[in-house]
């Protein structure tokens, strides 16, 4: 809940200044962008400062919600088909977009790896998190598992905690 203030800060500065100009915004937009700011400072220790700048970050992740959605819908899996990544250039451009999502979250791995505390259960269960300095969803994964862990699987389960959690942030 913390983060839902320590985020809306920027995006209630924005829009300050955005009605002291036009008085127009488009608060979907706003609302996905600070979504996406809780979600990487919760999950991942990660400031996307998607509400006050764009980066090709915070466009990769919109680019992989919306390729998410598409493909939810979509009744055959026409991606799975050979050359279809080379081919279509939807695919393409998630492919494109996926890397840099993958770069960073490497990145963001390899740093609480490096920086790993090992405890037992018992002690991470009983970690004061609002007192830490690193109160991500990463660094209790990596600190739970151990620095062994394999970096795939640790993104596949982040990218899934990334596209689930920004649409249930959004809602709320």
């Amino acid at each position: 809940v913390g983060f839902f203030g320590y985020c809306n800060d920027p995006l209630i500065d924005s829009l300050n200044q955005i009605a002291d100009k036009s008085g127009k915004v488009e608060m979907e937009e706003k609302f996905c962008s600070v979504a996406l700011d809780i979600i990487g400072k919760s999950v991942f220790n990660y400031n996307f400062g998607s509400v006050t700048k764009e980066s090709p970050v915070v466009k990769a992740v919109y680019s992989a919600l919306v390729e998410a959605e598409h493909r939810s819908m979509t009744p055959a899996p026409y991606w799975d088909l050979p050359l279809a990544n080379q081919v279509v250039p939807r695919l393409r451009k998630f492919n494109a977009d996926l890397k840099i999502l993958n770069d960073v979250l490497d990145d963001l791995i390899d740093r609480a790896k490096k920086t790993r505390t090992e405890e037992d259960i018992e002690q991470l269960e009983q970690r004061n998190y609002a007192e830490a300095k690193d109160p991500s969803m990463l660094r209790f994964l990596v600190d739970m598992r151990g620095a062994d862990i394999d970096n795939k699987q640790l993104r596949d389960e982040l990218m899934t905690m990334l596209i689930a959690g920004h649409e249930t942030v959004a809602a709320v």
